[in-house]
């Protein structure tokens, strides 16, 4: 019995273990198991660990001293026992000694609280009463939203009636609990009855979605002079993408005090809005209708629009026209950038964008406009109207798409995809050359195809397999000017088994939450902005497989807002 106390009292002075202890025989285990931690506020917090040998017969001794630990340095780092753990999720932490090893899971979660001016700094106890599923009304998200997991920017709106004041928004996933306490009341009264909205601050964001597939959002309120009932919506889901969005959006825009081409790049969600090529850079020429390259390497421009406006190639990096000596409405480049089909009076011509030098004229059995050119250059769709106006304002267009060489510049046969009585227009290819989306309008007369209430988008296989088909889900409704529908360049997934997605924008008069309200508005007195909503190849033909839109967060909200184009990179100034 003696000898046993001293073995023990010798291991905890540290003093080596008796000699006939066999440490091949043992095994080694850590303390604590499973351990879970929160980071209040982003602050760093910390776990000391134990190691242990136990022998047969079960005498133990501590090794602590003797054992190396690691972990995911991205998670926390280890200083000999200790752990400090810096980001959230869920980490393995893996002990050796000699020749055994032991492991345990690590989880950190994030708890984040603001309390922003206007309400009082006990905000987060007001909400402790009994929950209540009334009297609030989430109306921006809509349901069923997939967002860019770089969006950054996200707001929710909402109304509520019952005399609340002050209301807590929550962004929750499986690692964070992000909790955000504001007053309400800062909407426009036209959007409901104590219209509200919030928006997260990118760091908030960030930190609320790490490297989740989906996160929760809700939104509860109270009445601060008597807060027993807590009145909630009921929590909404965001789907995420799997990897942030790439890409820079050019887009034209009328805002006061300019108007012409602006430009954001999408990887770096929360910069401002750039101008790149307006009336304040023009001196005072409108640049409206605009093409880019794939690469953002060139962009084809037409001045003061109309049929007849003088049109150019613009280098993006240096943002140097070529002289304005010709006329064109609609480009499209091939993937490379070496030759640019440009559409005037109906006709199709291949240029050099180089010198705009014509290389040849696309033959066709009637008038052709809107060109776009597939993402690996060996296809082209177009649009032929029945009732031929201007390129841009025309009815019943049908697509038609053929084959192109681009080392002989010659077309194959025309094939009719879309023959329909419809207007259909703003034909583009998805970036998997899979899928066309456009445009189409109720109103077959000369206006149809441009700015018009009734548009809707649609899409059709390309191959002709798969008829065309509206993305109901997408539109929302009728009569909301669901225009100019163009992909983003690049395939995504979402979701935990990596579905695949393409991102489609367009510009829209839809209502914008608590923000902005389209509704009730003359026509001409309605502001269209870009909106963007994911569409899912893979649901085609079990349901509807686009989901709800929302609106790009970079844009001025009382700007006009049109013809979104898209490039696989932002091209800057080498200088």
């Amino acid at each position: 019995m003696k000898s046993t106390v001293l073995v023990v009292m010798l291991c905890a002075c540290g003093v080596q273990p008796r000699p006939d202890l066999d440490d091949s025989l043992a095994t080694l285990s850590i303390e604590p198991q499973n351990s879970e931690h929160w980071l209040v506020d982003g602050a760093v917090t910390g776990q000391r660990f134990s190691a242990t040998a136990t022998y047969p017969g079960g005498m133990t001794r501590d090794v602590t001293s003797e054992t190396t630990f690691q972990i995911d340095t991205t998670f926390g780092l280890f200083s000999g026992a200790d752990l400090s753990i810096m980001s959230v999720g869920k980490a393995n932490a893996h002990a050796s000694w000699g020749t055994k090893t032991a492991d345990t899971s690590v989880t950190a979660r994030l708890k984040h609280t603001r309390v922003a001016p206007g309400v009082s700094p006990n905000a987060p106890n007001l909400f402790t009463g009994l929950e209540v599923t009334d009297s609030l009304t989430i109306v921006y998200p809509p349901v069923g939203v997939t967002m860019p997991r770089n969006v950054d920017d996200f707001e929710t709106h909402w109304t509520s009636t019952g005399g609340l004041d002050t209301f807590e928004v929550s962004l929750r996933s499986e690692y964070a609990d992000i909790r955000v306490y504001v007053p309400g009341g800062n909407g426009l009264p036209a959007a409901g009855p104590n219209a509200s909205w919030a928006a997260l601050l990118p760091a908030e964001w960030s930190a609320g979605i790490q490297n989740e597939v989906e996160v929760t959002y809700q939104v509860r309120g109270v009445s601060s002079i008597n807060p027993t009932m807590v009145h909630a919506a009921a929590p909404r889901r965001v789907d995420l993408s799997s990897v942030p969005m790439r890409g820079a959006v050019y887009y034209w825009a009328q805002k006061a005090g300019s108007v012409g081409i602006y430009r954001h790049d999408m990887t770096v969600p929360n910069a401002p809005v750039e101008e790149f090529m307006t009336t304040n850079q023009t001196g005072g020429r409108c640049v409206a209708c605009h093409a880019l390259s794939r690469d953002g390497s060139r962009m084809s421009v037409t001045y003061d629009g109309g049929p007849t406006g003088q049109a150019t190639v613009v280098d993006v990096a240096t943002k140097v026209a070529q002289p304005a000596n010709k006329s064109w409405n609609f480009a499209t480049f091939t993937p490379d950038a070496t030759q640019m089909f440009t559409v005037s009076g109906f006709a199709i011509t291949v240029r050099d964008p180089s010198t705009q030098a014509v290389i040849t004229t696309m033959p066709s059995d009637g008038p052709a406009t809107q060109a776009d050119i597939s993402p690996d250059g060996t296809k082209v769709v177009y649009i032929r109207p029945s009732v031929a106006y201007l390129d841009y304002m025309f009815g019943g267009g049908k697509i038609v798409t053929r084959s192109y060489d681009a080392a002989t510049h010659e077309f194959g046969p025309e094939q009719l995809l879309v023959t329909d009585g419809a207007n259909n227009y703003y034909p583009s290819w998805s970036p998997d050359g899979n899928w066309i989306v456009f445009n189409r309008s109720t109103d077959g007369g000369n206006g149809g195809a441009y700015s018009n209430p009734s548009a809707e988008v649609w899409i059709v296989k390309a191959d002709g397999s798969v008829p065309a088909f509206p993305l109901a889900t997408a539109n929302l409704g009728p009569g909301l000017t669901n225009s100019w529908a163009r992909w983003a360049p690049f395939k995504q997934t979402s979701g935990p088994n990596n579905e695949p997605l393409f991102w489609i924008t367009v510009s829209s008069k839809r209502d914008f939450g608590t923000r902005f309200i389209n509704t009730g508005r003359q026509e001409n007195q309605k502001i269209p902005q870009l909106w963007m909503m994911a569409f899912y190849p893979d649901r085609v033909g079990a349901g509807d497989p686009s989901v709800a839109a929302f609106r790009l967060p970079f844009q001025d909200l009382l700007s006009d807002n049109h013809a979104a184009q898209w490039t696989e990179q932002l091209v800057n100034d080498p200088l």
